[in-house]
Order: structure tokens, then C-alpha cells, then sequence
């Protein structure tokens, strides 16, 4: 048994003791499509075939809004193995009720990425790396419209959002090439692009004890926490201090 498949076993347990109980609220296909995830990875970051180096194949993430903490929020998929990761997702697919656009299971220009759950939110997600995000279907590149695709990474992500089963948010992720402009603390960003919610963007850190400084006590004791697992804040969704989303790794 790999080391990393026990850290990652670890982790998920240490989650399930210190933020949410995840193994009640998931069904016997979902807590299988985890173990398959666990078992697929080879490293703790995992490089996209074009060499992109910031996605994250796992994340736990924590929304803080006022004195309110969602720690409900669990994502795990595979870029260096998406078909293997898939055949275990397809399953959990099914059981959900979910029919995928044909596009993104035969598409060249899909590669599955990963399922992620908002169980507070009653929200489940499914995700696609996308080589070219010029090429994608005509229900999405309204999405695009207002962007200059030039400035961006050829390649992106897409997300689709089902709330108690039924579709209720499509995302798409871009990722400036300039790392100009940046907050201080931040070494990347990605710019998400909802048909709910407009741009939303995330940084990726470089100095993420400056971003301790910005957020509320809740956040602060989330911090805390991982520290024992000596874990730093990866990515952060920041609309103010009170108001935001804690991503780890």
C-alpha cells in the first residue's frame, strides 16, 4: 500500500473528525469513486499534458460567510489518470440522475477531471479539463463572450453544478498568462466564469500567512487546525474579511 493513498485516506478521515462527518452523507459508489481517486495518484501535485502545474486534484475547501462556516466541501479527481477516474465516476453519475452533453465523454477536447460535493449546499459537481477552451459546445461560449481568450491559457476547465439533482450553475476557469496585477501574496489566478454569478476569482498563494491577516476568527481557527498537519492555505475566494472560501490544499 502506497504511502500516498494512506495520506490520503488520513486526510480524508482527519477531515471527517475535525470539519464534517463526510462517510454519512455519501453513498457506497461515491465512498468507492474516493478510494479509486486515493489509489490513482502518484504525486501530491499532478501536471496537466501541456505542463499547467497549478490544478489541484484534491481539495478541501471551507465557505465563511459572517460567523457562518460551511466546511462541507470535498473535490477529488485525477489529471495524470482522467479515464480510470472516470470509469469510478460514471457510476456515481448514474446514480444521480445525471445525463452529461455526449460532448464532454467523446470530445478530444474533454478530459474528466473530478466530482465534488457541497453536502450543506445539497450540491453535487462534476469536472472537465478542456485542452481548448475556444472549442467548446455553443451552450457555453456565451459564457466567453466578454473575454479576451488571447490573455489566457489555451486550456481550462468546466464545471456543472446540480442542486438536489438538477442543473443550477455551468462554470468555466481561465487562467490569465500575466501575473501581473496580482494581490500581494498571490502567485496565480483563476478567473471562474458562472452563468449565476458572473467573475468570480480565485489566487493561488505564494505567502499565504498574508492572507491570515485578512480573514475573520472563523478562518483564523481553520488555519489553525491544519497547522497540525503542517498544511498551508492553497487558494483563496476573497470577497472581503468576512466573506470568503478556503481552499487546501
Amino acid at each position: 500500500m502506497s504511502e500516498l493513498l494512506n495520506y490520503h485516506r488520513y486526510l480524508f478521515q482527519w477531515h471527517c473528525r475535525k470539519f464534517f462527518r463526510f462517510r454519512r452523507f455519501l453513498s457506497e459508489a461515491e465512498k468507492a469513486y474516493l478510494e479509486t481517486c486515493f489509489a490513482l495518484a502518484r504525486s501530491f501535485r499532478e501536471v496537466s499534458e501541456s505542463g499547467y502545474e497549478h490544478y489541484s486534484y484534491y481539495s478541501y475547501s471551507h465557505r465563511v460567510q459572517g460567523d457562518t462556516v460551511n466546511s462541507s466541501r470535498l473535490a477529488y479527481g485525477s489529471v495524470s489518470h482522467p479515464e480510470p477516474a472516470l470509469q469510478a465516476a460514471l457510476p456515481v453519475i448514474r446514480e444521480h440522475s445525471i445525463e452529461l452533453d455526449a460532448y464532454f465523454l467523446e470530445s478530444p477536447n474533454s478530459k474528466f477531471y473530478g466530482l465534488g460535493w457541497d453536502i450543506q449546499e445539497e450540491q453535487f459537481k462534476i469536472y472537465f479539463r478542456v485542452p481548448a477552451v475556444q472549442h467548446l459546445p455553443a451552450t457555453l461560449n456565451h459564457l466567453l463572450r466578454e473575454y479576451a481568450l488571447e490573455d489566457h491559457r489555451e486550456e481550462g476547465l468546466v464545471s456543472f453544478t446540480y442542486t438536489r439533482n438538477q442543473l443550477s450553475e455551468s462554470k468555466i476557469y481561465l487562467y490569465p498568462k500575466s501575473s501581473l496585477n496580482l494581490p500581494a501574496g498571490a502567485q496565480g489566478q483563476a478567473s471562474m466564469l458562472s452563468d449565476q454569478r458572473g467573475l468570480v476569482k480565485q489566487y493561488d498563494l505564494s505567502q499565504p500567512e498574508q492572507w491570515a491577516e485578512r480573514i475573520s476568527p472563523p478562518g483564523q481557527r481553520i488555519l489553525r487546525l491544519y497547522r497540525e498537519l503542517d498544511e498551508e492555505l492553497d487558494t483563496i475566494q476573497y470577497q472581503d474579511q468576512e466573506n470568503y472560501t478556503l481552499y487546501f490544499p
